[in-house]
């Protein structure tokens, strides 16, 4: 919890390939468990881990036929699609399965409201005295130290840059944070936590991150509490707000009209993009960009595509159609909308090859398929 949730950037490069020390330490546990005496694997662990492999199979024929241009990406597609789901579906299962909850939620809370709260004082920070305040090997890599702003996609929003907290980069900060938001919101009875966690959202300044939040508040007020009259009044209110912020924002703060939020390029990412339709593609593999949807499409064809949905949204409909006739929980109803936030927002930007992302993705969408044996009270 400590390296992949609060400092998940800390580390080293070695021939520019960053290790870091969440994933180290991940590797280092999975390999000293792997060869354990007994296993237990839930049965809906092992099918998401079956629903993944025409994808993990295609994409890596493709690579071999179409060839690789970025070894550097190419390692992180390997860990983000083949090692992680390995590692959170098979070797961890049983250990997910019997977390001792009220302790992980405790750590879990105090994680989120530091990354929150970091990231708000390093936001005024940089504007305030001009650089950001970095620890090297703990808040950034080692081989990064001073360089963040040139570096990274940190993009100025007049002063100030992008809130980044630990995470180095806006927009992977704020992906992150919208996977496990409705579940902090359920856990976390405080008023004010919940408002800091939310400002550290609204300040990443990014318009995918900012969708995602409204989508994310709207799943929340709808389909996790129980008080839908209260519901509504309160996502219509929070909603206004936020709109009512965001256009003073973009009109005296940077100068953009109203339309800056509905750029059709979504940010440039749509500029250049050509549109064929193909089952398979010729293209070598160069790294997943922004759109991840339209980057696979591109990079592994139509079928590369359809493998791809269907490993990544396996873990949701299986827990949805099991669960069908059942009352579900308000646990697992925040950590499956926390996903579902996350696979809506991949149209626009998903970060899917940078660190933590995936490491989230699978760790919540094996979380999703256990037995949680908890009480608690949404107040």
């Amino acid at each position: 919890m400590l390296f992949l949730v609060v400092f998940p950037k800390g580390g080293i490069k070695f021939k520019n390939i960053p290790i870091t020390w969440g994933y180290l330490f991940l590797a280092i546990i999975a390999l000293s468990t792997l060869f354990r005496k007994k296993y237990f694997v839930r049965k809906e662990h092992i099918y998401s881990l079956i629903a993944l492999v025409p994808f993990q199979i295609f994409s890596l024929l493709s690579m071999y036929i179409n060839g690789i241009q970025s070894f550097g990406f190419f390692i992180s597609f390997l860990v983000s699609f083949l090692f992680l789901p390995f590692i959170f579906f098979l070797v961890f299962s049983e250990y997910i399965e019997n977390l001792d909850l009220e302790y992980f939620f405790k750590i879990f809370k105090r994680s989120i409201l530091f990354i929150s709260a970091y990231g708000i004082f390093l936001f005024f920070y940089r504007g305030v005295f001009g650089s950001l305040f970095e620890i090297p090997l703990l808040t950034v890599n080692w081989h990064e130290k001073g360089l963040l702003e040139n570096i990274k996609h940190i993009n100025h929003r007049g002063f100030f840059l992008k809130l980044i907290s630990t995470y180095n980069n806006g927009n992977i900060y704020g992906i992150c944070l919208l996977m496990v938001l409705p579940l902090y919101k359920y856990l976390e009875k405080s008023k004010f936590k919940k408002i800091l966690v939310k400002l550290s959202i609204i300040l990443t300044l990014s318009r995918t991150v900012w969708i995602g939040f409204i989508i994310s508040e709207f799943f929340f007020n709808f389909f996790i509490i129980n008080n839908k009259k209260k519901s509504l009044i309160k996502f219509l209110i929070s909603s206004l707000c936020f709109i009512a912020i965001l256009l003073i924002f973009a009109k005296f703060y940077l100068h953009k009209p109203f339309s800056w939020y509905f750029d059709t390029t979504l940010g440039g990412r749509l500029i250049d993009k050509s549109f064929e339709i193909k089952f398979f593609s010729s293209l070598p593999f160069i790294h997943i960009e922004e759109m991840v949807y339209l980057s696979i499409f591109n990079t592994f064809g139509f079928l590369g595509l359809l493998f791809f949905i269907i490993g990544m949204c396996f873990s949701l409909f299986n827990y949805l159609f099991k669960n069908i006739n059942v009352v579900k929980s308000p646990i697992d109803l925040c950590i499956f909308f926390g996903l579902l936030t996350y696979l809506i927002i991949s149209i626009s930007d998903s970060a899917t090859l940078y660190l933590p992302v995936m490491a989230f993705y699978w760790f919540l969408s094996s979380f999703l398929q256990t037995k949680k044996l908890i009480s608690l009270e949404f107040s």
